[in-house]
């Protein structure tokens, strides 16, 4: 077994390569690409088809206000259709998806025979449809109205095949929980993905708010039709897993700065243990069955992906041998630090975020603690914990009813 010092030693390492990849060369990269610059997509030729798929699963009244972004949309109408999947909700989700159906014609409402969780609803839905461009967006998210144009914009630009908008949280100052997760979530996307960015190899893009070629999609259809960790179907990470299968097969994926959405930060602990522990497995999961395939990669990205999955691995194990040697006030002394800087570039920053995804950059100094308390309990459950297959969102441990006899759609097609 290692020792505690070689622990430590590996750790420094992996935090050193780390620290300079997301912070030092990811934002040489972004200020040196002219993709990631305001206003850098022109308008197509003539603006495709997009077909805007939701996949739901107990999420009640939040669809309201889904639909309502859509309707908003600054997008032809006449190249846009909408379809809300419902994955047999156990709640009363599919009466407001009725009255969705009923309030704006021009979006469907599907509900499936079976629970079949998030990756198969968005892929049956994309058989489905014969639109150019597919935007898949989480059923709790408020689109920004300006949102799809500049994904459209972005995309064909750049080339890319599926590109991501970057999410924000829409209750911001619900309480001390959700100010510290609206400032993580801005720092995720100004940050955190800036080398992928720059060789188009973007590992994750967010079930939140992407933009897809279906052409794409239809080329990693047969990938996603079974997905199987030591033996049990697995239901959480689809957006990543997705991702991470376009990457593998040579398609590039982006990050549009220009696109913006907004969805709901869990407000209670255990709401936001669940999610965070699902994230967890979901970046285990998709480390361990990359691994026969990161020659595809880009070779940046490989240094950036292999060392951020085993930073995951050994965080717990060097926050442990602190607390065993008492020290752990050096780590969270060092996360202070950290917190600190991140939390004044915020607060320069967030000025250009609306009122809802507005607070003081000042609630992420609990990141301090909370960070290391949830990477030295989390990881280890997480790790026991893999072959779990529920969504986890919402609602998510209720036992699913009995199926209904067949397809239920409400609207208009």
């Amino acid at each position: 077994m290692l020792s505690l010092v070689a622990i430590e030693y590996l750790f420094a390492v992996l935090v050193l390569i780390v620290f300079t990849n997301r912070y030092v060369l990811g934002s040489l990269f972004r200020i040196s690409d002219k993709r990631t610059q305001p206003g850098f997509g022109k308008d197509p030729p003539v603006w495709p088809t997009v077909a805007i798929v939701v996949p739901v699963y107990n999420e009640g009244s939040h669809v309201l206000q889904t639909a309502a972004s859509f309707n908003a949309l600054d997008y032809p109408r006449d190249r846009l259709q909408a379809v809300f999947i419902d994955d047999v909700s156990t709640d009363d989700t599919y009466e407001h998806l009725q009255t969705v159906a009923s309030t704006y014609p021009w979006m469907r409402v599907i509900r499936n025979e079976k629970n079949v969780g998030k990756r198969i609803g968005i892929k049956n839905a994309v058989l489905k449809t014969h639109a150019d461009l597919i935007l898949s967006v989480d059923s709790d998210v408020i689109v920004d109205r300006e949102a799809l144009r500049e994904l459209v914009r972005h995309l064909y630009t750049s080339g890319a095949d599926a590109a991501g908008g970057c999410v924000f949280v829409s209750n911001a100052n619900a309480n001390w929980l959700t100010r510290m997760q609206a400032v993580k979530y801005w720092i995720g996307y100004q940050f955190l993905k800036n080398v992928e960015n720059r060789f188009s190899h973007i590992m994750c893009l967010s079930g939140c708010l992407t933009l897809y070629r279906r052409s794409a999609l239809l080329a990693v259809d047969k990938d996603v039709e079974k997905r199987t960790f030591l033996g049990d179907e697995v239901k959480y990470g689809e957006d990543r897993f997705l991702t991470r299968k376009l990457v593998e097969r040579g398609y590039k994926t982006r990050l549009c700065f220009d696109a913006k959405c907004f969805t709901k930060a869990p407000h209670n602990f255990p709401g936001y243990v669940s999610q965070q522990l699902r994230w967890r497995r979901s970046n285990i999961v998709d480390f361990i069955t990359a691994l026969p395939h990161l020659g595809r990669f880009h070779p940046f990205v490989v240094v950036h992906y292999v060392s951020m999955a085993l930073l995951l691995l050994f965080y717990p194990l060097t926050l442990a041998s602190q607390v065993v040697r008492l020290g752990f006030i050096i780590p969270m002394i060092e996360h202070a630090l950290l917190v600190t800087t991140f939390a004044l570039a915020y607060e320069l920053n967030k000025h250009k975020l609306p009122e809802m995804a507005r607070t003081s950059g000042l609630w992420f100094m609990s990141m301090a603690f909370v960070f290391p308390v949830m990477y030295l309990t989390l990881t280890p459950l997480a790790l026991a914990t893999l072959g779990t297959s529920s969504w986890e969102t919402r609602g998510g441990t209720k036992k699913v009813k009995a199926a209904v006899t067949a397809p239920e759609v409400a609207g208009a097609g």
